[in-house]
């Protein structure tokens, strides 16, 4: 069905950092933004949460989350991990780093486990580093936005057979109209299928390098 559609060329290493824009919301400095900057990644921070949007519609490649002491006027009781269940609420694909100097004293572990990774903020540079770039790497393809959509469709995936084709066609063509339509038409889930478009356009802006 889709032969006819150009293959899908993963961008290198470098093309991925030189395009991802982190963002940092922290209370306090991060200790290794300096050192983000000095290796060519474009890097900013946040003392608490100033946009919610732009937490979610793709503006940022990567988000690294505080848990403590953040996030306090839109969650104040559960401060960073809410801020990280609005995210992947409203958009799965999403990623995000949620870090503190004590994650193991967290009791949310459910709203914790919705982290693409979870680490100590004392953890060494490069350690952040190679996480950072693996999901890099990891969003910069197609099949990453796949998996947040059919997370989202969960059960009802089953009622939507032709959602993952006429998804990696949006993904490739641009044109994300055929898919909300089937969608509409399948699922009585408003709530599902606008997370589950919404994932799909996301991607088409990433991809196509227009955020």
């Amino acid at each position: 069905m889709f032969s006819r559609q150009k293959p899908f060329v993963a961008p290198s290493l470098d093309e991925v950092r030189k395009r991802a824009q982190i963002l940092i919301i922290d209370d306090q400095e991060w200790p290794h933004q300096k050192q983000l900057e000095i290796d060519h990644f474009h890097v900013t921070r946040w003392s608490d949460v100033e946009d919610t949007d732009s937490l979610t519609n793709g503006s940022y490649a990567l988000v690294l989350l505080d848990i403590n002491g953040v996030g306090m006027t839109h969650s104040p009781e559960r401060q960073g991990i809410g801020i990280l269940d609005h995210i992947k609420k409203t958009n799965p694909a999403q990623v995000v780093i949620v870090y503190s100097a004590k994650p193991q004293a967290v009791n949310d572990a459910v709203t914790l486990a919705k982290a693409d990774a979870v680490m100590d903020k004392s953890s060494v540079y490069f350690e952040f580093r190679e996480k950072i770039d693996t999901l890099l790497v990891r969003r910069a393809s197609p099949d990453h936005f796949i998996a947040s959509m059919n997370l989202t469709l969960g059960a009802d995936a089953a009622k939507a057979p032709k959602a993952v084709p006429l998804a990696l066609k949006a993904l490739r063509t641009g044109n994300i109209a055929p898919l909300e339509s089937y969608l509409s038409k399948t699922l009585g889930n408003e709530h599902v299928r606008e997370v589950a478009a919404f994932v799909i356009g996301v991607g088409i802006k990433v991809l196509t390098g227009s955020v």
